[in-house]
């Protein structure tokens, strides 16, 4: 499971790097998502996403607060993942969104909560922490 998580983060990071970096396509995010699935702000309001374009929506503003900032390097760090049982896992994760020269543009503290599906690992829940 540890193994499984890790790289869906890693994946979810790599596909993050190649948009901002190349195609500029929010819509690669959507495929680590469950649908539905929510997403609960830093100030504690929960967005319920029915279907992908309703992740993509969410996403386009980050993208362009990343372009702003120069942000050309998301990084994952310091991994810990909570078994909730066999398909259910906590996985909080502090990210590092680096420009070119490495700089930390802006980082927080994140945590999912993700379900093993038919398709693998997906993202059930999403959830900016307070810092963020």
């Amino acid at each position: 499971m540890t193994k499984e998580l890790q790289t869906l983060i890693e994946q979810y990071r790599s596909t993050w790097e190649r948009i901002v970096r190349e195609t500029g396509n929010v819509d690669e995010v959507n495929q680590f998502f469950h649908l539905p699935c929510i997403f609960l702000g830093a100030d504690g309001t929960a967005s319920l996403f029915n279907n992908a374009e309703d992740i993509s929506t969410f996403h386009r503003p980050r993208l362009e607060l990343f372009q702003k900032n120069g942000v050309k390097n998301p990084k994952a760090k310091d991994f810990k993942i909570v078994s909730l049982g066999k398909h259910s896992a906590l996985v909080s994760v502090t990210w590092e969104q680096c420009r070119e020269d490495d700089s930390i543009a802006m980082a927080w503290h994140h945590s999912y909560n993700a379900v093993k599906t038919d398709a693998g690992w997906r993202i059930l829940l999403s959830t900016f922490e307070a810092d963020a």
